[in-house]
């Protein structure tokens, strides 16, 4: 899970992680639901020995009427004094500007300076932040006590060519020992920053299963008066490499807020504006999915058969037609995650990127109360299990585990690629199996 970059040939990239009181309702109900959906991939022990640096648990927060900031990523590829002008004619607050590079070598690089340039422009008086990526790409050396110093040189070097006001590191795919260097590198840049600009990071999300590991590195982040917000990216919990499903399912993102209840005050939640429209071939096989923008979802409307669903359980609209199944971007799914992350006290939302969507609706969906207008009529349903379940006990032997493998062990044990056991069996923990079904791909 995390930002994942998609080009099509046309050059656009992606990246891969109050109301009435019927809805009220509704979304308290789905919040009880199993808090245990996520990412198996990065499923780790909840007890406390587990993580000594683990927050405490704490009550929820006060509670907050409106949002501070709304944001969003105005990507080097795009348009950006297009997208840029669009975003403030909307009424966002703060745009992140994604033309910043690390190299391996910890060199930093700024892409299309001319566009950001208009764009800068094109901002008016929007605050204005350089967002500076690895894309994935190995953070050995410049978080390394050998490479930061030089790392940081020129990371400020072309903070200061850039233009912007404020600096957001967007690392990514970080190992445990790098997201506990964040804290150090936060230390070298502050000081050398200007008076009035902030720092800020942007992360993958971490919490009891998701990298848990993690969680003292964060911690110590949102308590450094140095780093501004941490902005936590709550997407692709599934992909275009996994089964059909949530793109961010509500129980896992209450899972989060619940985490982080002590610090929300300093998080921004990233959400998407895009989705994923899976092949589902009547096998085992996991073809690529195709990008679904917001901008695209009422032509895809028209594809013969198409049925869309809300999903109760996750909070999202999903699709089939054909042999296909798609998670579907909606601004009712961001209007109930900006809702619950004010019930929780977040300030703020980010949105991943800015070109994927019509942009006065996807502001207006930003506030308490209002249930947005989709551009495709929906039906009700109750989860993504109701389509994938009947389908995986088509197409795999289902045993009962003893609790004595693991599921690496299992897919060992049974000449299954791990990475398709995992996809297959993201229900379960390792330390989670005893008695449990477990679907083994034929």
């Amino acid at each position: 899970m995390g930002r994942r970059r998609i080009r099509t040939g046309r050059g656009f990239e992606l990246r891969l992680q109050g109301r009435t009181a019927r809805m009220a309702g509704v979304g308290f109900g789905l919040l009880l639901l199993a808090a245990t959906i996520g990412c198996v991939l990065y499923a780790g022990d909840d007890s406390p020995s587990a993580d000594p640096e683990a927050p405490p648990e704490r009550s929820r927060p006060t509670p907050l009427d409106s949002l501070d900031r709304i944001e969003g990523w105005v990507p080097y590829w795009g348009d950006e004094a297009k997208i840029a002008a669009e975003a403030r004619e909307a009424g966002f607050t703060d745009l992140l500007f994604f033309h910043g590079s690390v190299a391996a070598d910890g060199a930093v690089k700024l892409e299309d300076e001319n566009g950001l340039a208009k764009g800068l422009a094109a901002a008016g008086n929007l605050r204005r932040w350089l967002t500076v990526t690895n894309h994935g790409g190995s953070l050995a050396t410049p978080l390394s006590a050998a490479g930061m110093d030089e790392h940081v040189d020129s990371l400020l070097a072309a903070f200061a060519r850039s233009g912007c006001d404020h600096l957001d590191l967007d690392y990514e795919s970080l190992g445990t020992s790098q997201a506990e260097a964040l804290l150090a590198l936060a230390g070298k840049i502050a000081p050398r920053l200007p008076e009035d600009a902030r720092l800020s990071f942007t992360l993958q999300p971490v919490d009891s299963r998701l990298r848990p590991e993690q969680r003292g590195a964060y911690r110590r982040l949102l308590e450094s008066r140095e780093v501004y917000t941490v902005r936590l990216m709550m997407y692709d919990y599934h992909w275009r490499g996994s089964l059909p499903g949530a793109l961010y399912p509500l129980p896992a993102f209450l899972r989060l807020l619940e985490q982080w209840s002590a610090h929300s005050h300093k998080l921004t939640l990233c959400l998407p504006l895009y989705g994923y429209d899976w092949p589902r071939p009547a096998d085992t096989t996991l073809p690529r999915a195709d990008v679904v923008t917001l901008r695209d979802v009422k032509a895809l409307a028209g594809k013969p058969g198409f049925d869309a669903v809300w999903m109760e359980q996750e909070g999202e609209l999903a699709a089939r037609y054909d042999t296909r199944m798609a998670a579907l971007p909606s601004l009712r799914a961001i209007q109930a995650r900006v809702e619950l992350g004010l019930d929780w006290g977040v300030p703020a939302v980010s949105f991943w990127q800015l070109g994927c969507a019509e942009l006065a609706p996807v502001r207006a969906a930003c506030a308490r109360g209002v249930l947005p207008v989709e551009a495709i009529a929906y039906d009700h349903g109750g989860s993504w299990d109701d389509w994938l379940l009947p389908y995986k006990r088509r197409v795999c032997e289902v045993i009962v585990a003893d609790g004595s493998q693991t599921l690496e062990e299992l897919a060992d044990a049974h000449g299954v690629p791990r990475a398709t056991m995992y996809r297959f069996n993201e229900h379960l923990e390792d330390g989670d199996l005893r008695d449990r079904p477990v679907f083994i791909p034929k």
